[in-house]
């Protein structure tokens, strides 16, 4: 069960790998597709999990990671304590500007303000 490093592989030329992590597959994918529709001048990976740690055993074939995506589904309770639990598995220093935390389902329960908090609580635990 190997923490997610940020600086422990080189970074391959005019490229960038995003791993989206969260337990809705669904849209974790349409996201994926939606970012590989745009325009760039680069090359984009996008690798999706359900949830921290990755497998250790393809460790030495996974390219370095530029971006994790934690999504979290405000509708699901589940989804929330899955990104909590994965985040025990990121090294601390992904935090400063490698990490960003997706908040989806918010127009349908913008009402549910512990929701809200208990995400805010999620996002600064590291």
């Amino acid at each position: 069960m190997a923490v997610l490093q940020p600086y422990d592989k080189l970074p391959a030329l005019s490229s960038a790998v995003l791993l989206l992590v969260g337990s809705d597959g669904g849209l974790q994918q349409r996201l994926a597709e939606a970012l590989l529709r745009e325009k760039k001048n680069f090359k984009i990976n996008i690798h999706l999990a359900t949830s921290l740690p990755l497998p250790p055993e393809r460790d030495h074939l996974r390219p370095r990671i530029d971006l994790v995506a934690f999504m979290i589904d405000i509708k699901s309770k589940y989804s929330l304590k899955n990104v909590e639990a994965s985040l025990a598995y990121v090294d601390d220093s992904f935090f400063l500007g490698k990490v960003c935390f997706l908040v989806t389902g918010a127009l349908r329960n913008w009402r549910d303000q512990t929701v809200l908090l208990s995400v805010g609580t999620v996002v600064l635990c590291p």
